[in-house]
């Protein structure tokens, strides 16, 4: 008997031990994959390292160009999560980049965009890319374009769109792309749902007239790039209709009631069908509103031929359920309060029945006519 209970003691002590080994081999392996899930980027000018993700927040130290920090989250048009020498804090996304010597790093797209030929709207589109895809990126602006490459094709990718794969990023990535408001628009006819944005693309499938797609691009060339039941493809932009998703004429004491500082808003250029994002900071007499990052900025500068005025537009915005008719001038002036989008100041958003401080009863004709110009865009 006591053979046998030597024998079992011996047994059990072997399984404890197996046991044991497994486990701590299982730990070691989470502990080196939670380790692996930090990327290393470097500071590409002088920023501070702040204790929370706000420029109200304590700086806990200031950094010049060329440091080295951890990446335990990433937001591309917000806040990175960083930890450097120990300490965990957070730096602007935009003061972060690819360090020099390495040949690429791994990102992955947060949103449906487009690959393009170079770095510009203006490029040609090489094909759509859809959420989640992992590119290979070479060149890193934070504020502009990276070059990346693709199933083994080099192109460009607005870098906006691009996030690090590590740990804790997927939540902050959801966000930006929910931050980007696509709007909602519907067909017109039966539709080709096409590859590429170009009539020689290969034709996904055929939509039905009256299908509502989610905008997530209106290129300059005539085409959007639509998501459609998980299929990222092109449609004609004169194919896609808003009047499926009625504009509204609200009225500026109705639409101030819905408006709220803060959150982007999608907007339409209704003599263009180009597209950009705007952020409201201040509600009074009218709306005092930003572009969202560079890329909106350069857009706006584009639709308005290179110049800057104070000539209004006529625009449909996405606010909330609503799709509003609206206008905006030209003129950036006195304050902002985003940082880096290439604006020195605000502009005015218009609806019906905004007014505005200036004394030119023509500058007021010219932005309540551009709400009207819009109003009746959608109708006609």
């Amino acid at each position: 008997m006591k053979t046998v209970a030597k024998g079992t003691t011996a047994v059990k002590r072997l399984i404890r031990t197996i046991f044991c080994t497994i486990i701590f081999t299982c730990l070691t392996f989470i502990v080196i994959q939670t380790a692996s899930a930090a990327e290393t980027l470097v500071t590409n000018d002088a920023v501070n390292f702040r204790s929370s993700p706000s420029l109200d927040a304590s700086v806990i130290t200031s950094f010049g160009p060329g440091v080295s920090v951890e990446v335990l989250e990433h937001d591309p048009v917000g806040w990175s999560k960083v930890r450097v020498n120990g300490t965990t804090g957070y730096i602007k996304s935009d003061y972060l980049t690819i360090p020099s010597g390495v040949e690429y790093v791994t990102f992955i797209t947060i949103d449906g965009v487009n690959f393009r030929s170079g770095p510009s709207l203006d490029a040609s589109v090489l094909w759509g890319v859809g959420i989640d895809t992992p590119v290979a990126v070479f060149e890193h602006n934070p504020v502009g374009w990276s070059k990346v490459r693709i199933d083994g094709v080099m192109g460009y990718i607005k870098s906006e769109f691009l996030a690090l794969p590590i740990q804790g990023s997927q939540q902050a990535n959801s966000t930006s792309a929910q931050s980007r408001s696509h709007v909602t628009l519907k067909t017109v006819d039966g539709v080709n749902f096409r590859s590429g944005p170009s009539l020689d693309a290969s034709i996904i499938r055929t939509i039905d007239t009256g299908t509502s797609v989610d905008v997530l691009e209106r290129d300059p060339s005539g085409w959007s790039m639509v998501s459609f039941e998980g299929t990222i493809g092109y449609i004609k932009s004169d194919l896609l209709s808003v009047n499926g998703r009625v504009v509204e004429l609200m009225n500026w004491s109705e639409v101030r009631k819905i408006l709220k500082n803060g959150v982007p808003i999608y907007t339409i250029d209704v003599r263009t069908g180009r597209t950009f994002t705007i952020q409201c900071f201040s509600i009074g007499d009218h709306a005092d509103v930003e572009p969202l990052t560079q890329a909106d900025t350069d857009t706006m500068f584009d639709i308005r031929g290179g110049v800057w005025s104070w000539a209004a537009r006529p625009i449909w915005v996405n606010i909330g359920d609503h799709l509003i008719a609206a206008s905006i001038h030209g003129m950036p002036h006195d304050v902002s309060t985003i940082r880096d989008n290439g604006m020195n100041g605000h502009l005015c958003l218009h609806f019906l029945g905004s007014t505005t401080s200036s004394t030119s009863a023509s500058y007021k004709a010219d932005l309540q006519n551009a709400v009207m110009e819009a109003w009746n865009a959608a109708t006609s």
